[in-house]
């Protein structure tokens, strides 16, 4: 009922009031028990507290083009980028620069420091900058760039013919020191800006990488990406890496300063150690028996490192070779006899182990592996009794015995050897391990070119310089000085796929193959380095109703698994049914799995302490055609007015 009297209508205003400051309360109650307070509560804030930027900025560089992102999390730094093309549109490659300003509420603002981003890339459109802070690792910033697509360049249409690939773009740089450093020099002062001149190489130091997603182009989750400090989850669309970034104090070397897949599992007796910047990938399983990988440790030669050229040749030649013995596995059905056929079927099995492009047929043949397994383990048998048993056998591999099943698997334990995603042997089969470490160059000595493993489907090419610009030199040897050391654990999906089907899935016997995949981080865990991903899948299988020759139908389903960044294993935590696909585009299925997704992330979330959180600064707003309004700081409750 309207109100009849202007008496009427104060009191309802009056009331009104009264609501929104009880809300206000109840938003101050709500942010105690959650940790974390309503933006809504920071709308307005006092005049004494918000200061305009053309106060505290020359307007040279405004004019110059400093598009300002917002706070650091300590307060005390305001981030700027610049992004130039040059004087033709058309033909230019942008360069992104990167600024601190140092802020101090009744002063200007002080440049401090700058970083050119994605250095040595051709980048040939505007970017979606995303600028993030890890939850308590302060020393370092990570910056993703994403290609907009919406340039209407001629480089850009040029370089772009391919719409199911996109480029990443990542720098991660040192913080400039909180306090003056006796190592920085020259020592930053009113007029000086850091810009890599010293000898620091704390504080001065840059890690660039790009790399390729295609379709469907994984989902960006920072907030899952970089919530154990120190490392970065990069999902490349053909694996997971996870890559950890930290610095090596002088004469803290080795073992001391590994984050990642510190618990893997110990080699056997007699064999050496392998060297921490050489690939840990157990994958003699995948290749043809009587090869020189497939051989005992004992009796297979020594590793010889590789050049890119010769690895990419080796890929196509496996390629080339595994395509013979599908060819031959067909003649073999019809005209050769069993032991034929057994052969074909290993060439087979070695080339769906082999990364290749999304879309690997695979033949499950079960009987084959389990005898295929039961002769390996009785040759390593055979093995480790002609060796001598040392006193500390109990715990030189304790991952070896570890049994990695679904937890919803009933059934009593099996030997090891039954257990597709265990680590048998030696490290699993689905994932690879370098560590790398850098140092500044040393005086006379000359500077080494960028190089590294070309194929970002095992590891991405991270490139690491100084503020100059100038390559670090990678440490070989025993070395004293501070370096940089770069972890990579990837974490292959095809091979894991397979392996779960195989193991796990009650559709086996069904499947015939998959043609595309998309992966989602659920959930991670910094305090037992557990990551829960969830693989959508799309593939081929036959219908138990139908006949044995009949054409097999497109299926979609799912699988849960988690990983182990400490020893690389993996496990089963839930598949799914097949749900077949009637009608249904693929981007139609790719966006109610997602949907999914997003609500198992609901379901699972953990309200986290207010420090503990992922600062994230972006250009969304430029690209939007609009401008931010303030640049908050929220935990000091001060405000920059654009």
């Amino acid at each position: 009922m309207a109100p009849s009297s202007k008496s009427e209508k104060d009191d309802n205003k009056q009331k009104a009031q009264r609501r929104h400051k009880d809300h206000v309360v109840k938003l101050l109650t709500r942010g105690k028990l959650s940790g974390q307070f309503s933006q809504r509560l920071f709308r307005k804030l006092p005049p004494r507290v918000c200061v305009p930027l053309k106060n505290i900025v020359s307007e040279e560089f405004l004019r110059a083009g400093h598009i300002f992102l917002g706070f650091t999390k300590c307060g005390r730094y305001v981030l700027s980028y610049t992004s130039d093309c040059g004087e033709d549109d058309d033909f230019s490659f942008y360069t992104y620069h990167l600024y601190w300003w140092e802020f101090n509420m009744h002063s200007r603002l002080k440049q401090v420091h700058h970083v050119r981003l994605f250095a040595g890339e051709e980048i040939y459109s505007d970017l979606y900058l995303t600028v993030c802070e890890w939850p308590n690792d302060h020393s370092k910033i990570v910056i993703f760039g994403f290609n907009t697509r919406s340039s209407s360049s001629v480089l850009m249409n040029l370089m772009m013919s391919d719409e199911n690939n996109r480029d990443i773009y990542i720098t991660i740089a040192s913080m400039p020191p909180p306090k003056p450093c006796s190592h920085c020099c020259p020592i930053p002062s009113a007029t000086t800006i850091r810009t890599g001149s010293g000898e620091c190489l704390e504080h001065g130091y840059v890690l660039n990488s790009r790399y390729q997603v295609v379709y469907p182009f994984p989902t960006f989750q920072p907030a899952f990406q970089l919530k154990k400090d120190q490392v970065i989850l990069l999902n490349t669309s053909y694996s997971l890496v996870a890559c950890g970034i930290s610095l090596c104090p002088a004469g803290e070397q080795g073992q001391s300063s590994q984050i990642l897949y510190t618990k893997r599992a110990a080699p056997l007796s007699g064999q050496p150690p392998a060297p921490s910047s050489s690939t840990s990938s157990s994958s003699s399983s995948a290749l043809p028996q009587g090869s020189p990988e497939s051989r005992p440790p004992s009796s297979r030669p020594g590793p010889f490192p590789l050049s890119p050229g010769q690895s990419q040749a080796a890929v196509r030649a496996r390629e080339f070779a595994a395509d013979l013995f599908r060819r031959a596995q067909g003649v073999g059905r019809e005209n050769e006899g069993e032991g034929e056929r057994r052969r074909s079927d290993g060439a087979e099995r070695e080339a769906v182990l082999v990364p290749g492009d999304k879309g690997i047929s695979v033949e499950t043949q079960r009987e084959d592996d389990c005898r295929d397994r039961r002769e390996e383990e009785e040759e390593d048998r055979r093995t480790s009794l002609l060796q001598p048993s040392t006193s500390g056998g109990d715990h030189s591999s304790p991952q070896c015995s570890e049994q990695v099943m679904s937890p919803a698997s009933s059934s009593p334990p099996t030997p090891p050897s039954s257990s597709p995603l265990e680590a048998g042997s030696s490290e699993p089969g689905y994932v690879n391990y370098t560590r790398l470490q850098y140092r500044l160059q040393q005086p006379g000595a000359a500077e080494q070119t960028a190089g590294g493993y070309e194929d970002d489907k095992v590891q991405l090419p991270f490139t690491v310089t100084d503020l100059k610009g100038r390559n670090l030199q990678l440490v070989t040897g025993p070395h004293n000085g501070q370096s940089v050391c770069v972890e990579q654990l990837t974490l292959d999906f095809e091979y894991l796929i397979n392996e779960v089907i195989r193991s796990d899935a009650a559709w086996a016997p069904q499947f015939c193959s998959f043609s595309d995949y998309d992966v989602v981080i659920l959930e991670v865990c910094p305090e037992t380095n557990i990551v829960m991903i969830n693989i959508g899948l799309l593939l081929l299988a036959f219908s138990n109703s139908d006949e044995e020759h009949c054409r097999p139908n497109t299926y979609h389903s799912n699988l849960q698994v988690s990983w182990d960044l400490s020893t690389g294993m993996c496990r089963t935590v839930g598949v799914g049914d097949l749900t077949e696909v009637k009608g249904q585009t693929s981007g139609s299925v790719w966006s109610s799995y997602r949907k999914s997704c997003v609500n198992t992330v609901m379901k699972w979330l953990v309200p986290e302490n207010s420090s503990r959180y992922i600062n994230r600064m972006t250009n969304e707003a430029l690209h939007k055609g609009s401008s931010l309004q303030v640049l908050a700081d929220s935990d000091r409750c001060t405000w920059i007015v654009l």
